[in-house]
């Protein structure tokens, strides 16, 4: 065997030589004989770990010269020669390294951390060891086989942190994990060792203002699992473990309708590992499961069950970021959304939904929330209150499914004829009526113009053909449609629709049909 030896001096300086391996373990044994004598095995020999369990950045003996030097890491798939040299270079170290070893490949992305940190990182995620030759900062550098385990889960303590409530937004489509943490790692300021052959995984995601601690839920839903250095901002991505096994099995059991297994699984997790980061998700999927079952069999009974979680969730963890979630199903169980039909108690439920909105940074869940909300306001006759909720929504939550599907479907964004629009798709008439006829500020008179149409329209639906005649008539004596306007198609097929056949030819003629 041949080995690579960098000798690497301060300035940027880089010298190479190729040795024969007779030559290199006279060189080991003289600098193994050396480190025996003048230093005692390096602190990151043993696990070295804080109180709480976490790995500690530990140093190395002697003096930090170079180990307390500064570097920003970003290598996708790089050689671990390449990297060495690089950081010779930033820091002056000098690493000897041999050949196979060289050309072992790694994907880091750290910032503005210390070399020491550096060294320590790869010597217990790359099972390597970094040993300390003479007075100066060099280094030889070999394989550790003793397999290092100390990083264990992140804890609920974690997920309270600020860095793990940062927002990101983060948008990949068949990108490999290492450009997908590339991206998160520039957002949240985080530093990211990969291990293993996950670099390459191929990551689909679509996050617009989600916590990091959500992209780290959805990464382990990918199969990876992942652990926090001590209390630093460096996070090592990994092969999965036991509880994190179990976990992707849970969310393949659900994304497959096996409902049942799914609830086992997650409910397991909950049980098994109440201080775990996953442990509130896990309630709240198990409960999400057991309205699935109530719907698959129509059985209200289930609704129990995910009733039973979803106030475990929220009295055990008071804390969790799905907080918000929990009181949104657990509103949608007494307004009549749940999966089996059970009585509706708007009052009780409003309550839920109000909390919901309080609890959450998600929008999604503050627009399904006040849109919740807003039936309520309806099934009580509330139309105006109705209608204030779904402009809110539309006008505080524009991205969200919810406002979407209040405002995709007009021609334009007026919330007048957005939610009137809407809510004639549900075949709620005379609500859409009401809405319609409102003086709303700020609408422009071409607004005014359609809602008229509308009204006209929504009358005829409700087969209040003379009042929907009549109001189509004040329409043309205000705005002279020319014949062939496609006002006349649209009353007439309205007409039409609503059975009344011979007053609807009257206006399809005019729109020459």
């Amino acid at each position: 065997m041949r080995y690579l030896v960098n000798f690497s001096g301060f300035g940027g300086t880089n010298r190479q030589r190729a040795i024969g391996e007779n030559t290199m373990k006279t060189i080991l044994l003289v600098m193994a004989i050396a480190a025996l004598a003048a230093f005692p095995a390096p602190a990151w020999a043993q696990e070295n770990e804080t109180p709480n369990g976490r790995a500690a950045a530990g140093a190395l003996p002697g003096e930090n010269k170079a180990l307390d030097k500064r570097v920003t890491l970003r290598f996708r798939g790089a050689t671990l020669g390449e990297m060495l040299k690089y950081l010779s270079r930033e820091t002056g170290a000098m690493f000897s390294v041999s050949e196979d070893l060289a050309e072992r490949r790694v994907t880091v992305f750290l910032n503005n951390v210390k070399l020491g940190e550096v060294l320590e990182l790869l010597t217990k995620s790359k099972g390597l060891d970094f040993r300390r030759t003479g007075d100066g900062d060099n280094f030889l550098v070999s394989q550790d086989n003793a397999s290092f385990t100390g990083f264990p889960p992140l804890t609920r303590k974690d997920i309270e942190d600020p860095l793990l409530n940062k927002l990101v937004s983060i948008k990949v489509k068949s990108a490999i994990l290492a450009d997908f943490l590339n991206a998160l790692s520039e957002q949240a300021k985080m530093n990211f060792v990969i291990t293993g052959d996950a670099a390459d995984l191929l990551i689909t995601a679509e996050m617009n203002k989600t916590t990091v601690a959500d992209v780290l839920l959805f990464l382990k839903g990918k199969g990876l699992s992942y652990s926090r250095i001590g209390d630093s901002n460096t996070f090592v991505i990994r092969p999965l473990g036991t509880a994190s096994d179990n976990f992707a099995k849970a969310e393949k059991a659900f994304k497959d309708a096996k409902y049942e297994e799914a609830i086992g699984l997650y409910e397991e997790l909950a049980d098994k590992f109440p201080d775990s980061e996953m442990a509130d998700y896990a309630l709240l999927k198990a409960a999400i499961n057991y309205d699935w079952l109530a719907a698959k069999y129509n059985d209200a009974s289930q609704l129990k069950e995910e009733e039973r979680l979803l106030n475990r969730l929220i009295k055990d963890y008071p804390k969790s970021p799905r907080l918000g979630d929990a009181y949104l199903y657990l509103g949608q169980l007494y307004s009549g959304y749940g999966g089996a039909k059970t009585p509706v108690d708007c009052e009780k439920a409003i309550k839920f939904y109000e909390q919901a909105i309080k609890n959450t940074y998600r929008d999604w869940v503050k627009a399904q929330a006040s849109g919740r909300i807003a039936q309520c306001y309806e099934l009580a006759g509330k139309k105006e209150k109705a209608a204030a909720m779904y402009r809110e929504i539309i006008e505080k939550y524009p991205d969200t499914a919810a406002a979407k599907e209040l405002g995709g479907r007009a021609a334009e964004r007026d919330p007048l004829l957005v939610t009137g629009a809407v809510l004639e798709e549900k075949g709620k008439y005379k609500l859409a009526i009401d809405i319609y006829e409102a003086d709303w500020e700020g609408s422009t008179e071409e607004s005014r113009r359609k809602a008229k149409l509308r009204v006209a329209i929504c009358q005829a639906a409700l087969k209040e053909t003379a009042a929907a005649i009549k109001t189509f008539e004040a329409y043309e004596a205000k705005y002279r449609p020319a014949p062939g306007d496609a006002v006349y198609l649209l009353m007439g097929q309205a007409l039409e629709k609503a059975g009344s056949r011979t007053e609807a030819r009257k206006y399809l003629g005019k729109a020459g049909k």
